[in-house]
């Protein structure tokens, strides 16, 4: 395996966080775009569900793992995403004052999950948090080093999703560490990456279309092109994380091997301060 080039033993730090979502946040939050806003808040529905099956399939390893040092990263893992789920429930609530239901999409995946913990082996879900913490992670890489992005948004907004992104790569490399040393079944790691990217794509595309439609927004054509183009476009947020997606397929990935600490400690200098 190639030299990891950003600090794998740093510590992960907990944070305590109370965002408190207004009334004078806009519509259309982020980046002025409904289509953006829409996938972002379907995205945010699904996280408290989330979050709490990444925490029960890691922590049901936590007992054999050896390394001291991982030991310690689990708590900080299972410390930002007990803090990730409760300020997206919090969000979620603003999103169904809003109109969005998200409640909706939160109970669904809550009741697949369920059924996940049940029938699936710990292998195969500790398995699939190790794809969909990658995902989250090469969505929160492109969150911070697209300049841009988000930063003429409402500020609590933009600290929100700042702050989420930043703590998802400083713990994007528990989940996978864990499975290496408890699985380390390469054949399941990347078939489950596949069927996994098939399942969040057109999720996620569902979603989206569901948000646009309680927003008003799906007959809005403006709001399709200009969103999927700052999207998918030639320099969009999107486009720009497929290497490190495929990344994922190679014998000799680590998600630690994509150095962006100079993104990250921008993003913690400006929305993180003292915290």
């Amino acid at each position: 395996m190639p030299p990891v080039t950003t600090a794998r033993r740093e510590r992960i730090p907990v944070r305590r966080m109370d965002f408190d979502f207004g009334a004078d946040i806009p519509e259309a939050w982020a980046d002025d775009s409904p289509l953006i806003t829409s996938l972002m808040a379907g995205l945010s529905a699904v996280f408290p569900p989330g979050e709490r099956f990444f925490i029960d399939s890691v922590r049901h390893y936590a007992s054999q793992v050896t390394d001291p040092d991982l030991k310690e990263r689990i708590r900080g893992f299972i410390g930002q995403e007990a803090n990730h789920t409760k300020e997206h429930i919090a969000f979620n609530r603003f999103l169904d004052a809003r109109g969005f239901d998200v409640w909706k999409i939160e109970r669904f995946v809550e009741a697949r999950l369920k059924a996940l913990r049940k029938h699936a082996s710990p292998e195969a879900n500790l398995a699939r948090t190790a794809a969909l913490e990658h995902m989250t992670a090469l969505l929160a890489s492109a969150v911070l080093e697209d300049g841009d992005f988000l930063e003429h948004s409402h500020p609590t907004i933009a600290a929100f999703w700042k702050w989420h992104a930043i703590e998802e790569i400083e713990h994007r490399s528990v989940a996978f560490d864990v499975y290496r040393e408890c699985v380390d079944d390469e054949q399941l790691r990347r078939r489950t990456m596949a069927v996994v990217t098939v399942f969040f794509c057109t999720i996620s595309a569902l979603r989206t279309v569901f948000m646009m439609k309680r927003s008003g927004h799906l007959l809005d054509v403006r709001a399709w092109t200009g969103g999927l183009n700052r999207l998918l476009g030639r320099r969009g947020v999107l486009r720009r994380a497929f290497p490190l997606y495929r990344a994922y397929y190679r014998s000799s990935f680590h998600p630690d091997q994509h150095d962006n600490r100079d993104a990250v400690e921008r993003a913690r200098s400006k929305y993180l301060g003292a915290n």
